[in-house]
């Protein structure tokens, strides 16, 4: 059976490298899903110990991309053996116009759609790559991560989470480098502590009722720059980026 298409002419897709890149803090390697259905290109990923989960989404346009409509409209999962490869390949096209041509198959047996290699290419230059086999790769669905994943049963605080707040949080961390550990505590307010700082990042809210959640600093460490609104749960974080583009999962350890 012939391999069909999802066409697109690309242009400055600088920010399509700059959402892929939210990925490579996790992992080199990436299940890209594109929706033609909701324009838009998914992904989920996790780390090797599955303690971080990080979903994001970003629209065909914002990515810098122009979908060739179809009459049958598909959600293909597009294996990506090394997001930083196909970063770099992108790059070689510069700000100039090229297409980008996604050829995918059906899998009788499952009824998926699945990408078999991406061709770019404009009047100068043509580049393939080919994907990688979804077999590296456990699938998370949408159901699963909303009502199972980044669902808490128990809410124990919900405060804002600013770029700021983030990058002084990591500088602290860095400065503070005889513990791997680092805390959300609500207490007085809302605070991010390490063995050596304590940074309020919260307000009191008023409530009496006291929490905190230890994870590690390399688990911080992939949470993008962004401004998020934050649940802490009994034994997680679930950040929501303001937007409600990307959502990151932390999960808590146990200090020795």
């Amino acid at each position: 059976m012939a391999l069909k298409k999802i066409e697109f002419t690309a242009k400055n897709v600088k920010a399509f490298s700059g959402w892929l890149k939210k990925f490579v803090s996790i992992d080199t390697a990436l299940l890209l899903e594109i929706d033609e259905v909701n324009s838009i290109f998914l992904a989920k990923t996790y780390n090797e110990e599955r303690s971080v989960v990080k979903f994001s989404k970003i629209k065909f346009d914002e990515a810098g991309f122009t979908v060739t409509p179809s009459s049958n409209p598909k959600r293909i999962k597009v294996g990506i053996y090394n997001i930083s490869r196909l970063m770099k390949i992108m790059d070689q096209f510069g700000s100039e116009e090229f297409s980008f041509v996604l050829n995918y198959d059906e899998l009788i047996d499952t009824s998926e759609f699945v990408g078999d290699s991406i061709v770019m290419k404009n009047k100068n230059l043509k580049i393939t790559v080919e994907l990688t086999s979804l077999n590296i790769f456990k699938y998370i669905s949408d159901d699963l991560f909303k009502n199972t994943i980044s669902q808490l049963d128990n809410v124990v605080a919900n405060f804002k989470l600013s770029t700021s707040n983030i990058e002084q949080a990591n500088s602290l961390c860095v400065l503070d480098n005889e513990s791997k550990f680092m805390e959300f505590k609500k207490d007085s307010g809302i605070y991010v502590t390490g063995k050596t700082f304590e940074l309020l990042i919260a307000a009191d809210d008023k409530s009496t009722s006291k929490a905190a959640i230890n994870i590690f600093k390399e688990q911080f460490a992939s949470v993008d720059a962004e401004n998020y609104d934050v649940q802490m749960g009994d034994d997680r974080l679930v950040f929501t980026s303001d937007n409600l583009s990307s959502h990151i999962v932390i999960s808590m350890v146990e200090k020795d």
